[in-house]
This record gives C-alpha cells, sequence and structure tokens, in this order.
C-alpha cells in the first residue's frame, strides 16, 4: 500500500501517516507468520480456561472471575473491621476497592478473551492474503 493509497487519492479526508513506516511504499515486505499467530493464540486460550473456570476447586479459590465475584471484596463492612469510627471508614473504602477491583478484573477478562478471538480471526485472514500474494497453500 502506498500513501497515496492510504490517503484515499481524491483529496478529501485524508489519514496521516508516517513517511518512514516500514512498507509502507512497498520497500520492505510485510510478513505475518500465521502459525505463530495461532501458537500465541492457543496458549492464551488454555490460560483462558483458568479465567472462565468455577470459583473454588477441590476448595481454593481459583483466581477466576467467578472466585473473585464470590470473594466479597466488595461486601467488606463494619462486621469484618469493627464497629468504631476509623473502622467503618476503611470499611466504605474497602468495599469501594472491592467493587473497583472486581469490575477492572472482569473487564480485563473481557479484553483477554477477545484479543485472543481477535488473533484467531487475524490469523485466519492473513492465511487467505498469504496464499493469493505467495501461490503458498499452506497456513
Amino acid at each position: 500500500m502506498t500513501q497515496k493509497d492510504a490517503m484515499g487519492g481524491d483529496g478529501g479526508d485524508t489519514l496521516p501517516l508516517d513517511p518512514k513506516w516500514p512498507g509502507l511504499d512497498g520497500d520492505v515486505p510485510v510478513q505475518y507468520n500465521v502459525a505463530t499467530i495461532r501458537t500465541i493464540a492457543g496458549e492464551l486460550k488454555e490460560y483462558l480456561a483458568g479465567v472462565e473456570a468455577a470459583a473454588f476447586d477441590e476448595g481454593y479459590t481459583t483466581g477466576s472471575v467467578k472466585s473473585v465475584e464470590q470473594s466479597g471484596l466488595e461486601k467488606i463492612g463494619a462486621g469484618q473491621l469493627g464497629e468504631w469510627a476509623d473502622a467503618k471508614v476503611l470499611a466504605d473504602t474497602a468495599a469501594k476497592g472491592g467493587r473497583a477491583l472486581l469490575d477492572a478484573y472482569r473487564r480485563w477478562a473481557e479484553v483477554y478473551k477477545t484479543v485472543m478471538l481477535v488473533m484467531e480471526a487475524q490469523a485466519d485472514e492473513y492465511a487467505k492474503t498469504n496464499r493469493a500474494n505467495e501461490g503458498n497453500g499452506s497456513a
């Protein structure tokens, strides 16, 4: 792809591109190693099982989203820390922190899964592109 191609060539809305970007004007061949992408996506998928696992396994928490949800971090209160003024303030802060941690962990798990799925989809697309560009039927 040339810079003109990326910019639309019609002088309208343009996408600013760094002219030093390797491969922009075809001087550096851009190659994707589909096997490497698939290997990394496969490794991510293996670890995803732990993120999506049950909350407890053989009496231990698993580190999964369900285990964090059931940990009660967001429910810390005076019952756990005490009734005096400073304990109540600490309990409120701990509960807010627990809710924030749970929210961040849920979002992280969603993004993790999305990254793995996108890598798998991109590997499929790159495999098609490699065959079309190189005449190589292997993926």
